[in-house]
Formats: C-alpha cells, structure tokens, sequence
C-alpha cells in the first residue's frame, strides 16, 4: 500500500477534485458526468499534519464514526491525520475550462443555509 503521508511530507502541495457526478445530482438532472455542466471544485493547497488537539479530536472523531475499525489499528501502521490547508479554488461548471475561482477566506466563511 502506498503511504501518502511521507509524499505529503516531502512535497506537500496537492489538489482534490470533487465532482457533482460523485453524487446522484448530475444523473438526476439528465446531465453526464462527463459533461462540464456536471460541476466540479478543485480545492489546491498544501497538506498539513494536524496537530492542534480539538482538530485532532475532531478529525478522529469523523474517522472513526465513519470507519469505525480504524481506531484498532496497530500503531505499526502510523496512521496520521492531515488537513488541506487551501490557497486555491476553482469551480468549471460550464465549457471553456476553470474561470471562476472562489474567495478562499469566503469560502471557509460561508454558512450555508438549507431551505
């Protein structure tokens, strides 16, 4: 198995790609996920260990709620926890390529309401 953190360590910047195709969205609207209207968000930035004892709570927390047999594993495997510390974001939800990149401080600011 691959260890991402001594890469993480080593070279640190990375981007995540999450797309609306990763849920039932796009299928439900009669979009295919192939399609740039199918949105997508790249979150770009730097991987940090976490370190600060709420966040690390937190972090275990949603790890081990949603895989609960991780909190076994042996300490052999050294398994961390890391967060994306962001500096870019941008949204391609139409053709012609990413041309809206979002506020970073908005966007770790925003409270969405659920209506």
């Amino acid at each position: 198995i691959a260890s991402p953190k001594h890469d993480f360590q080593k070279g640190p910047r990375v981007t995540f790609t999450y797309s609306a195709g990763f849920t039932h969205y796009c299928k439900e609207q009669g979009i295919d996920n192939d399609s740039p209207t199918c949105g997508k968000v790249m979150l770009s930035g730097k991987m940090e260990k976490v370190r600060d004892g709420n966040e690390l709570s937190w972090a275990q927390y949603g790890m081990f709620a949603r895989h609960p047999t991780t909190k076994d594993w042996p300490p052999s495997h050294d398994f961390k926890f890391f967060k994306l510390k962001i500096e870019n974001i941008m949204v391609i939800d139409y053709f012609g390529g990413a041309k809206r990149h979002v506020n970073v401080t908005e966007y770790l600011n925003y409270n969405p309401s659920w209506n």
